[in-house]
């Protein structure tokens, strides 16, 4: 692009009339801006929002410490079907 063609195109982009904020948008600034002062309570969220990504890999990591001592402390244990056939074995001798 050329530079005539670049100084008409910011030329008309500088005569528009800026879009409007968003509702609530002032809101969301001063708030942003007392939490980077520090003046500003952290809300329940905010403190979740910052915790969340080690409690998703804390949570990921018990099911899988879970899942392998459940694989290791079931290998020497009797199946399913092995179980069943040892506890119905007494109700079938009574008759």
């Amino acid at each position: 692009m050329n530079d005539r063609k670049l100084t008409r195109l910011f030329h008309a982009a500088r005569n528009e009339t800026p879009p409007a904020p968003n509702e609530g948008f002032a809101f969301l600034v001063m708030r942003q801006i007392q939490s980077d002062t520090g003046r500003a309570e952290p809300t329940v969220s905010d403190v979740l929002g910052m915790w969340f990504p080690r409690l998703a890999v804390m949570a990921a990591a018990l099911i899988g410490i879970c899942v392998i001592s459940e694989a290791v402390l079931s290998s020497d244990a009797p199946s399913l079907s092995e179980s069943a056939a040892l506890l119905s074995e007494p109700l079938v001798a009574e008759n």
